[in-house]
């Protein structure tokens, strides 16, 4: 009997150190080629798979399927293999007559060996990648980027170096190197993001162009990286990025008449996304630019850096128009931005040439922004001061009288006066409300006014119904047909309200006499029938 239990606990044990190193089963699997040829139609590839214990193998392999066109994948049978010893086998496949393989696009597919202990070993296969021209060179075209550039003043990048909001300009030479003319040449581009694998800016077509045989066109391509890019800019991430150029055309005789031939070129970019960088990615200069007046300066600030940023402020310096001021922006997540409004005043002892406003961004220990080029986030402005001292002079000042709502008029008074010598005649122009009134309408149109003295103007501007937020327009000072002062006006608009008084007023006001009127009668006569109805 306690032999018995001995030999059954020895059983145990060994079943038990069996399924242990069963379990442990291992499947390797190497030989595969490097990627998949698209061409013949028809292919395969072996593979060697090893096991390091006796099993039997089964393998899968998943069709690839695109618009309903296949590529199908015939596996090994279940094999049995032996402990060490590496196996041989084969994958055929076949592809669909069909099958479109995409420019740009990954066509991926996974082998999968499972033995009888559900150990599984995978492998993933790629075909190679699809040519960016869709026919052969018969008509020896010949496509060459000739050059990149940064554009821009106010751009950091440099030649295949490039940041966000700049500027690119590409110079494409389109060359016909054969014997025969080709019609229709058109030439496509767009830019490539090797990490998201995405277009970041959508293939682009070109106008077509005939080309005589040893001709040749050269072509500029401009674009910005901003926001009307086809890949959202959150989304650009720093590294490597191809501009891909090609031309496709028709040839004209010959014996491959009315063949379409292609050639194209590419080259690597590379975009920079440094961890705190901001920038002012746009300017933009509000009214005439005259000495003794008031011009509004807008621009956009964007924060291009991997990082959210606190405490962002810019500082506006020119010394000679006296100009040194500080905006506080606050804070600015990543790739988000902000818009700036700034009112800048023209002295009116100001020179007539072009003055330099530089706009530097500052960040919350008060440095200077900098990108990884140990270039600084400093933009100048030009701005061009005209007018001279012989024009009389003369400085407005407006304010709110009455209104605000959409839908219901809105009145400033508008005060000028008279900064020059001498008496002066001034006419009074309005300009950039359309966006939000209907008309404007001014009390008087011309003001004689004595040296220092002033006169007023009151402006009703008919508002429009669905105008809402801060709104701008420009009130122009003329004299002897020249603008002496451009003043920039800004009023808030708010949504109508619902009033009784409106009811009450204008036309209205016979409908509801009308109206009380019937109501004191229905009124009477109740009072009549009641009393009539007591005495009965």
């Amino acid at each position: 009997m306690k032999t018995k239990k001995l030999n059954l606990l020895f059983a145990g044990i060994f079943a038990l150190v069996f399924l242990m190193t069963f379990a442990s089963a291992a499947l390797s699997l190497s030989g595969f080629p490097t990627e998949l040829p698209q061409t013949p139609l028809t292919g395969s590839f072996n593979f060697e798979i090893t096991s390091n214990l006796d099993t039997t193998v089964s393998f899968s392999m998943p069709d690839i399927i695109v618009g309903g066109e296949i590529i199908h994948f015939t596996v090994p049978l279940s094999t049995p293999l032996t402990t060490g010893v590496p196996q041989t086998l084969s994958v055929s496949y076949d592809i669909a007559t069909d099958f479109d393989f995409e420019f740009g696009e990954e066509y991926i597919a996974t082998l999968t060996a499972t033995d009888l202990s559900s150990s599984t070993a995978t492998q993933t296969l790629t075909f190679e990648d699809s040519d960016f021209c869709e026919y052969d060179n018969k008509g020896d075209l010949k496509v060459t980027i000739k050059g990149i550039d940064v554009v821009g003043d106010n751009d950091f990048g440099k030649d295949d170096e490039w940041f966000a909001f700049d500027n690119i300009e590409v110079e494409i030479r389109v060359e016909n190197d054969g014997n025969e003319d080709l019609k229709d040449v058109v030439v496509e581009w767009g830019l490539y993001n090797t990490q998201t694998k995405e277009w970041t800016i959508e293939l682009t077509e070109e106008n077509d162009f005939n080309l005589d045989s040893d001709e040749r066109e050269d072509i500029v391509l401009s674009f910005r990286l901003d926001n009307s890019l086809d890949e959202d800019l959150e989304d650009m991430e720093d590294g490597k990025y191809i501009l891909y150029i090609k031309a496709t055309g028709e040839i004209d005789g010959g014996v491959d008449d009315g063949e379409n031939t292609c050639a194209s070129d590419s080259e690597e970019v590379s975009l920079v996304v440094d961890d705190d960088f901001v920038i002012i990615s746009e300017v933009e200069v509000s009214g005439e630019v005259q000495y003794n007046s008031v011009i509004q300066i807008l621009a956009e600030v964007w924060n291009i850096g991997s990082d959210d940023q606190e405490e962002v402020y810019i500082r506006v310096y020119n010394k000679e128009l006296g100009i040194n001021e500080d905006i506080e922006l606050g804070d600015l997540d990543t790739f988000d931005s902000s818009d700036i409004i700034y009112a800048l005043n023209i002295p009116k002892d100001a020179e007539e040439k072009t003055y330099n406003v530089q706009f530097t961004v500052y960040d919350e220990d008060d440095d200077v922004y900098e990108n990884s080029n140990d270039d600084k986030a400093i933009f100048t402005v030009e701005l061009r001061v005209s007018g001279g001292c012989s024009v009389a002079g003369a400085s407005v000042d407006a304010i709110l009288e009455s209104g605000g709502k959409a839908g219901r008029d809105l009145v400033v008074r508008a005060t000028v006066t008279n900064t020059g010598n001498s008496l002066a005649s001034y006419t009074i122009n309005v300009n950039g409300f359309s966006d939000w009134a209907s008309k404007v309408n001014l009390d008087k149109t011309t003001l004689v006014i004595g040296a220092g003295e002033s006169g007023e103007i009151l402006l009703t501007f008919d508002v429009n119904k669905d105008a809402e937020g801060i709104k701008l327009f420009n009130l122009e000072i003329v004299s002897d047909s020249m603008v002496i002062t451009s003043q920039p006006v800004q009023v808030e608009i708010t949504k109508g309200s619902f009033s009784l008084g409106n009811l009450f007023s204008g036309n209205n006001k016979a409908i509801w006499g009308i109206g009380l009127l019937n109501l004191i009668l229905v009124v009477l006569i109740i009072v009549i029938a009641v009393r009539v109805s007591r005495k009965k």
